[in-house]
């Protein structure tokens, strides 16, 4: 009976550890990046903060002012919390796929109304057409704007 009891203590202790090693290099198992940390925890307390930034309606509604403050005030300086800003709007392109008897011309037609505009669609693909006046059936054209 000793002998199976320090056994079982043993096997016990070693399934302890197993999962302290487990749970313990979890990643989804950490904070996520807004809740206080104990890095923070002064700030958190208005410590480092003005009193503008908090709100005055009582104790309760206080600390709980002083604690999204500093949350946002963090949110707002940390370099994790970046803002991505598109400068410009995405352009989309339009393609065309040659048929068989089809001339720019009449692709510009088509797309443009004006069989003029050729040009427009031989210079946007001068990498894949040699000559404005061969073009391959089932090659795919880019259609300027």
């Amino acid at each position: 009976m000793d002998k199976d009891f320090k056994i079982g203590m043993l096997l016990g202790l070693i399934l302890a550890m197993a999962g302290i090693l487990w749970l313990s290099t979890r990643p989804s198992l950490t904070p996520p990046a807004g809740l206080p940390d104990s890095r923070n925890f002064a700030t958190l307390q208005g410590l480092g903060g003005s009193p503008e930034n908090f709100s005055d309606t009582g104790p309760i509604a206080e600390s709980s002012g002083r604690i999204q403050s500093a949350i946002t005030t963090r949110r707002a300086t940390s370099p994790d919390f970046a803002v991505h800003e598109q400068p410009e709007k995405i352009q989309t392109q339009r393609f065309h796929i040659v048929r068989k008897d089809e001339t720019l011309s009449a692709i510009a037609e088509a797309y443009y109304g004006s069989e003029n505009n050729w040009q427009k669609i031989f210079q946007a693909n001068r990498s894949r057409l040699k000559d404005p006046d061969r073009i391959m059936p089932g090659t795919k054209l880019i259609i300027p704007d």
